[in-house]
């Protein structure tokens, strides 16, 4: 197999577990978020009955300020994310089983919850993927953290794999796609913000997850 290079828009640290497989795979792997994520100052208005987590972020960033009352039904869009409550003593009511596909988890969501009361702690710059399927009198939106985007030059790749909209403009304000480059998707969501970016994507990842992107790798390309 002829050593290829890809380009993973996540940070280094989260790359280095899988090192080993890369390396069996002959693959040169390239990875930088583009995303630094900094607190919001914020005060709670409404009362809320449930709460849904769009990230492991949206968690610590809420956390830091506020403490969820015992009686809050808790959602949350996957495994990690669920991961990262559990870390804080908190176990989640719900966890979205495909987090690459956002208009699913939120519909699944909105069967389980009902007409409850429902807090979103969010990004400055969210796609509002969950919430957008509510009501506007049911929910209420709180930023809690604000997503800040650095650009940088990346080598040309033979395989882009874009994890988040955020990324894929960090990437573009100062890159293009190589010839004959190839695009994997971080999910849904991510899919869409290429396309609508006149980006071809060639792979769309239905779990999000290192273990399915190397599975995809080891067979493709």
């Amino acid at each position: 197999m002829l050593n290829r290079t890809i380009f993973i828009s996540k940070n280094k640290q989260e790359i280095e577990p899988f090192q080993d497989i890369f390396d069996h795979l002959n693959t040169t792997v390239i990875a930088h978020s583009f995303l630094q994520f900094e607190p919001i100052p914020f005060q709670l208005k409404d009362s809320y009955e449930a709460l849904f987590f769009g990230s492991p972020r949206a968690v610590d960033f809420f956390l830091s300020q506020e403490t969820i009352p015992e009686v809050t039904i808790i959602g949350c869009i996957g495994e990690i994310t669920a991961e990262v409550l559990h870390k804080h003593n908190l176990e989640a009511d719900f966890i979205g089983k495909t987090s690459s596909n956002a208009s699913l988890i939120a519909e699944e969501f909105k069967n389980f919850i009902g007409n409850k009361k429902i807090l979103f702690p969010q990004s400055s710059i969210s796609n509002r993927s969950i919430s957008s399927v509510f009501k506007a009198s049911q929910i209420a939106e709180v930023s809690v953290y604000k997503t800040v985007i650095h650009s940088m030059k990346i080598p040309a790749c033979d395989v882009y794999v874009f994890t988040s909209p955020s990324n894929v403009d960090g990437f573009l304000a100062e890159n293009k796609i190589s010839v004959n480059g190839k695009i994997i998707a971080w999910g849904k969501t991510t899919e869409k913000h290429l396309t609508e970016k006149d980006v071809k994507v060639n792979e769309v990842l239905s779990t999000s997850s290192m273990g399915e992107l190397i599975e995809l790798l080891s067979i493709l390309y």
